[in-house]
């Protein structure tokens, strides 16, 4: 999937308006409506649109431009260093929440079950 494709499938997805993602980021309401409808942006400004993104967003994107194995050559303990405080508890918070829907997994001996 192209940039563009993935940049508006991930906003419908995630419910995200222009409106908010322009204050998030910057960049002018205008801007995001005229690269949404084909017209081309500077490469800093789809990474400062991207990277307002929150980040369950942000992996989908970069999910649907490379396929999952984008996701697998992530040097995760890189990427945590370099993330505020506020996105590691954002982080944490997914995975909770991650665990939480996966306890129906768990067998009676306590380990996850193969989904």
């Amino acid at each position: 999937m192209n940039y563009r494709d993935a940049f508006n499938q991930t906003l419908e997805k995630f419910k995200i308006s222009a409106k908010s993602l322009s204050l998030k980021s910057g960049v002018q309401e205008r801007q995001i409506s005229q690269f949404r409808n084909g017209k081309d942006l500077m490469a800093e400004t789809l990474f400062a649109l991207v990277a307002a993104l929150p980040t369950e967003a942000q992996v989908y994107y970069f999910s649907c431009i490379g396929g999952e194995s984008v996701l697998e050559t992530v040097d995760l303990r890189s990427l945590i260093r370099s993330m505020s405080v506020a996105r590691k508890s954002e982080v944490l918070s997914l995975i909770a929440a991650s665990l939480v829907e996966s306890r129906e997994n768990i067998d009676k001996s306590g380990f996850i079950a193969a989904v």
